[in-house]
């Protein structure tokens, strides 16, 4: 069933992770603008990064211009460099916010982190240690990637500790007790 997922409908699924940023940013520029006198904007800027990020790597837009990323060796590299600029574009925008304000910083910074990491290890596998068969390494990379990916739509659309990742994080920090 995850092979099926993963040959066929796994472009479709990058443009649904697309359209799902596109969804946070819209939904958060409403909220804001609904809002009296607007509020914090910085998860706006989050999530319309995220989704041209998104948008520009997506490898359904890639093929109707006339470029199909999934045919190039560099393709997992491209997307790692891609996750490390927005990395450090949302750092940016988010460095004088806490976690009280922004909580949905964290869960953006862990997926991108685990997103690039697993990356980077695609890179690696298909480049240089030459698996020519369907291993399982494949399956933690698809499954993982893209609930990283709707974790961080979650938490863009919410922005509240929904997975309990701020208490962790401070946790392991000394800040405070894990209850």
């Amino acid at each position: 069933m995850l092979e099926y997922l993963q040959e066929y409908l796994g472009v479709y699924l990058a443009t649904f992770i697309m359209w799902g940023f596109l969804m946070a940013f819209l939904y958060n520029m409403v909220k804001k603008s609904s809002s009296v006198g607007g509020g914090d904007k910085t998860v706006i800027w989050i999530a319309l990064a995220m989704f041209l990020s998104y948008m520009v790597s997506d490898p359904l837009l890639n093929v109707t211009l006339g470029y199909n990323i999934l045919n190039t060796t560099r393709a997992y590299l491209i997307w790692a460099a891609s996750d490390l600029i927005m990395l450090s574009f949302i750092w940016f925008v988010t460095r004088k916010k806490s976690l009280n304000e922004v909580p949905a910083k964290l869960y953006i910074f862990t997926g991108l982190s685990v997103n690039i990491l697993l990356f980077l290890a695609m890179y690696y596998d298909t480049n240089y240690a030459h698996f020519t068969g369907h291993w399982w390494f494949w399956d933690v990379y698809t499954v993982t990637v893209n609930t990283m990916d709707i974790m961080m739509i979650i938490a863009l659309l919410c922005n509240k500790d929904f997975l309990g990742f701020v208490k962790l994080y401070r946790w392991g920090r000394g800040q405070a007790k894990l209850t």
